[in-house]
């Protein structure tokens, strides 16, 4: 690539959110891979979107900003899935791909935790699930696979997205049949990518057809 290309390209990457967000998680892959077992512990603790973190008592702003960050396993995988926000960016524009996958992240967390929250005080969950691990990028991830497979530009980067959402799929949705919070959050993501997806094109084709009206002749009395 040319120098001139490059003086080009850089201002763009670096107005882009998902060029930051990509960095963020190869960062946090490196840093997960290097520090010590009892440190990576102590992150994931901290990070956690789980009942002892987002409760009031505990520091819920904090935890639901940084588990978008720190990926709970396969850290070295989610930047390069994240590449699908280009494709996001591409036809939501930077502020509303952080809103929606903002939303996703933090929404569908809130409403797998109430499952966790209801299911513990149900008495089907054991109260220590409130420290349970919930941390890493996968709900908003997700989203934007789905909204990527469905509008990326040129189309060959649909097919990639595809295998990739196809491959992760048994492990995003392990456990899914005794009820596990995570895989529901999977499908929720999905969801949401849908409904982005289907609101773009209704947002998008005509509101109606009008043409000149049609005569009929009168009929012979």
């Amino acid at each position: 690539m040319s120098a001139a290309r490059l003086r080009v390209l850089l201002p763009r990457l670096t107005r882009d959110p998902a060029f930051w967000y990509v960095v963020a998680l190869t960062v946090a892959a490196v840093v997960e891979d290097t520090i010590s077992p009892d440190q990576l512990r102590r992150l994931m603790d901290w990070c956690s979107t789980n009942l002892a973190n987002i409760r009031p008592g505990g520091h819920p702003v904090a935890a639901f900003v940084a588990s978008a960050f720190i990926p709970q396993e396969s850290a070295g995988v989610w930047p390069f899935f994240a590449l699908s926000l280009f494709s996001v960016v591409a036809v939501l524009g930077a502020r509303r791909t952080v809103l929606v996958l903002a939303g996703v992240h933090i929404g569908v967390s809130m409403l797998t935790e109430g499952l966790v929250w209801w299911r513990i005080h149900h008495g089907t969950l054991p109260w220590s699930d409130e420290h349970m691990w919930d941390t890493g990028p996968s709900y908003l991830v997700v989203a934007a696979l789905t909204i990527a497979i469905a509008t990326a530009r040129p189309l060959w980067l649909r097919l990639a997205w595809v295998l990739c959402l196809a491959g992760a799929a048994p492990s995003l949705l392990e456990g899914i049949g005794h009820g596990d919070y995570t895989a529901i959050g999977h499908v929720l993501s999905f969801s949401v990518g849908l409904v982005v997806v289907l609101r773009m094109r209704r947002a998008s084709s005509p509101v109606g057809i009008t043409g000149d009206p049609v005569t009929v002749p009168a009929t012979p009395q």
